[in-house]
């Protein structure tokens, strides 16, 4: 009697060990399947995982099937550790499966239009309105008065350029104007009577697709360009603003070269489908949407850019944070004036020397010029400097231990017109080769002056006027990097 129940209980013991060892080989093969979906590991890595897998799967077999107690002990501690080893695997896969699928591929924008009115009409609602104005020069503007007309009815008059779409309202030619909101803060600034006189009756919010084909361009193969925009919003992305930062990056897949070329937002260039005999500032393209700023830049550069990146104020501070924030070497001490989400204003202090940033640091750092000697063009060095630094910190030991509060902090801060597989393929070639690339700057120059606008003809506007031998160099030395 007591043989038998020996008996049961050792084949009790045998089928709980097997069952744990089999349900170890299940477990790892969950975890193989985890980097096969997720498509960025090379073939031959991939191999190597499994092996490993299938390795520890035949210790644990081994250990949890011997009769010896001190061996299936030993193979009872290593199942737990590989458990634990694939929940980490597990928790960092999902992460980062759930961080490709949220990327914004989409070229989805928003734009926001407000309804200005003058103040001494005390007008409350849009139904009290009999005429509005606007320019018809974007697809937006249209989805816009459709927007109004649902709440109310009116007659629209058209008009050709803002300013007299401006000068209408203030000459009370129409009740009220609609108007781009990133254009409308524009001439709330330049136009003293134009602040001091209208208001914002209401704002509307409407969504545009940009018609920019998705280029299929084999990154790991040839050489590309990708355009890097700061817009100056916080909140959702997708939001069309001026674009603070612009920033072209150009990568050599074949000889490891990366080049980051720096325009500062004034440089007065012609931008890209205007009818205006006027130039205007670099930043003011941003308005028009990122398409538009590509396309000005390539028409400075003599290049043609297919990628583009867009960032703004909340995905910098979100960024910086999660990696704990960033060192850079500051050439020298300013201080700058801050604004925050809320419109309050703190002012920071930056010693000259190596200093630690966090989120909002950085963006103080990096959107600063009154206070620094060369202006815009210092501004646009300190964009290179944080950047660089982040790059840095991203890609060295914090990259594990901060790995999932890096993607989220990424998720839903930036959008991107890369295809999911490019990205793949860049990781993938990345991981497989590991090339050690070669980082150089450079940061377009010119001559502070005083001019007319294309956004705002009826006035002086300071900008920057492009340095040619800056323009001609940064053009030769992109064409240097392109070279296979």
């Amino acid at each position: 009697m007591a043989k038998r129940k020996k008996k049961k209980l050792k084949l009790k013991k045998r089928v709980l060990f097997q069952a744990i060892s089999l349900g170890i080989t299940f477990f790892s093969l969950v975890v193989f399947v985890m980097f096969v979906r997720l498509d960025v590991l090379p073939f031959s890595i991939l191999m190597m995982i499994l092996g490993g897998l299938l390795f520890c799967d035949f210790l644990c077999y081994f250990f949890l099937t011997r009769k010896n107690y001190r061996i299936r002990f030993v193979g009872t501690i290593f199942s737990f550790l590989l458990c634990f080893f694939f929940l980490f695997c597990l928790h960092y896969q999902n992460a980062t499966l759930h961080f490709l699928k949220e990327i914004s591929f989409l070229n989805i924008e928003t734009e926001s239009y407000e309804v200005l009115v003058l103040k001494e009409k005390s007008y409350q609602s849009l139904s009290e309105l009999s005429s509005l104005g606007y320019v018809n020069d974007r697809k937006g503007v249209t989805k816009a008065w459709k927007e109004i007309q649902k709440s109310s009815s009116f007659k629209d008059k058209i008009f050709e350029e803002n300013s007299d779409l401006v000068a209408s309202l203030l000459q009370e030619e129409v009740d009220a104007i609609l108007l781009e909101e990133g254009e409308a803060q524009l001439y709330l600034e330049m136009s003293p009577e134009f602040k001091e006189k209208s208001l914002v009756l209401t704002t509307i919010s409407v969504e545009v697709q940009n018609e920019m084909v998705q280029k299929n361009i084999a990154i790991t193969k040839e050489p590309f360009h990708v355009y890097v925009t700061g817009i100056d919003t916080y909140g959702k992305i997708n939001k069309v603003s001026r674009s603070d930062v612009n920033m072209v990056i150009t990568v050599n897949p074949l000889s490891h070269k990366i080049l980051l070329t720096s325009i500062p937002r004034d440089y007065y260039v012609p931008i890209y489908g205007s009818e205006s005999t006027l130039n205007d500032k670099l930043t003011h393209a941003g308005l028009k949407g990122v398409e538009t700023s590509m396309k000005t830049i390539d028409q400075l550069l003599d290049i043609e850019i297919p990628y583009f990146v867009k960032i703004n104020f909340t995905s910098l501070i979100d960024i910086i944070d999660a990696v704990e924030g960033v060192d850079v070497d500051n050439p020298f001490a300013f201080t700058a004036n801050y604004q925050e989400e809320d419109g309050s204003f703190v002012y920071y202090k930056f010693a000259k020397g190596n200093i630690h940033l966090n989120g909002k640091e950085a963006l103080a750092y990096v959107r600063e010029r009154y206070g620094l000697r060369e202006g815009d063009v210092a501004r646009a060095r300190h964009q290179q400097q944080v950047i660089s630094a982040l790059a840095l910190k991203a890609t060295g030991s914090t990259l594990l231990t901060k790995y999932t509060t890096l993607l989220g902090s990424l998720e839903g801060n930036f959008t991107t017109n890369f295809s999911l597989s490019s990205i793949s393929d860049f990781v993938e070639m990345q991981l497989s080769e590991r090339p050690s690339w070669t980082i150089e700057t450079q940061v377009l120059t010119g001559i502070d002056s005083s001019s007319k606008t294309a956004s705002f003809p009826d006035a002086y506007s300071s900008v920057l006027l492009p340095d040619e031998d800056s323009v001609n160099e940064a053009i030769t030395k992109i064409k240097e990097v392109m070279a296979k």
